[in-house]
């Protein structure tokens, strides 16, 4: 009896493995082998042999702060950062690599570092595992701070749930940061890889795992465009006047914040040129897309319409004409489906009262 007993216990544990690999939900599998829409490899980068782009956003103007030292702090402390961090502005392109199963972060990361290096790219900060600091992985990309996320347009349901879980499990980091030229003129790639192991995602997390993913940011240098045209006082007093209201698109905020940028100046002034040649009492109204959680959206709205209400008191406004609201993307003017219709949704308006 005792000799049978070893066999099945072997048997069963066999099966139980080969239930729970098929067991795999097939839906993540088909997003894990497929290249996301509209997303190509960049010229600079290329690929790993196997892999599969699972998330890529392009911008052709954008900023961004590359880790170029350890991280500090342990995760749960609120303080944590990168030592250091390279800012850049310019066409940038993120994109996120699903490797094939059985390779290591080490091979894959090696495998663009060194292309990279053939191409003329200098290391300016690299590290792995312990040599990036406690908090590298939470502070890189995190499942709860959107601005760490790669988000593209086109995706479907369950593409779009990775957007969020692609380095819930990441084991053994690896990060280069490698720049070309100088000045003004240099260009940067961030590699960081990780092997996905456990997680907390349920049938996510099992997808990816043994699976080595990359996230890869190529920042080119480029003047911005100089697109939008400032709607000026009498402009504001006639769109008001057909329509009750006019919107604004020559504000500026960061990402995910509510401090007006300076380059805002032109229409700050013209709607306080209005504001003293008329008496009229408005709301200032903030507005989003629909990328994110609503809450946060509302949040976010309302700030911003502070900021431009407090802007607008700076140049003698009385506070009594000006209120403040946030409505996030409840008010569309376009389809929140690609990018061209959301930087139309984001906006700030002028409503009479």
């Amino acid at each position: 009896m005792r000799t049978l007993m070893k066999p099945l216990l072997l048997s069963l544990i066999v099966a139980s493995a080969q239930f729970a690999q098929a067991a795999v939900n097939p839906a993540y599998e088909k997003v894990l082998t497929t290249d996301a829409p509209n997303a190509k490899d960049h010229p600079l980068t290329g690929r790993y042999q196997g892999s599969t782009i699972l998330l890529q956003t392009q911008k052709a103007f954008d900023e961004i702060s590359f880790p170029a030292g350890p991280a500090t702090e342990p995760d749960y402390s609120s303080n944590k950062k990168f030592s250091k961090v390279q800012k850049a502005e310019g066409t940038l392109t993120r994109t996120v690599y699903v490797a094939p199963k059985g390779r290591s972060s080490l091979e894959v990361f090696r495998n663009f570092t060194d292309s990279l290096g053939s191409k003329g790219f200098k290391p300016a900060f690299q590290c792995d595992n312990e040599s990036c600091g406690p908090s590298f992985k939470s502070l890189k990309y995190n499942w709860n701070e959107k601005r760490t996320h790669v988000q593209g347009e086109g995706y479907d349901v369950n593409r779009n749930r990775f957007v969020s879980g692609v380095f819930d499990g990441a084991k053994d980091l690896r990060y280069a940061l490698l720049q070309k030229g100088s000045g003004a003129a240099t260009t940067y790639v961030g590699v960081y890889a990780a092997l996905n192991s456990g997680g907390t995602m349920g049938d996510l997390t099992d997808s990816l795992s043994d699976r080595v993913t990359v996230l890869v940011e190529v920042l080119e240098p480029r003047a911005m465009e100089q697109n939008i045209v400032t709607v000026d006082a009498d402009a504001i007093s006639k769109e008001l006047a057909a329509n009750g209201a006019v919107s604004f698109y020559g504000l500026y905020f960061d990402t995910d914040k509510a401090v007006i940028k300076p380059e805002s100046k032109p229409q700050l002034d013209e709607m306080a040129k209005y504001l003293k040649a008329n008496s009229a009492a408005v709301y200032i109204v903030g507005h989003t897309d629909t990328q994110g959680v609503l809450d946060y959206n509302m949040t976010l709205s309302g700030k911003r319409a502070q900021a431009v209400v407090d802007a607008l008191k700076g140049y003698g406004i009385a506070d009594a004409r000006l209120i403040a609201k946030g409505v996030g993307p409840l008010a569309p003017r376009a389809s929140n489906a690609a990018e061209a219709g959301r930087s139309k949704n984001r906006r700030v308006e002028m409503v009479l009262r």
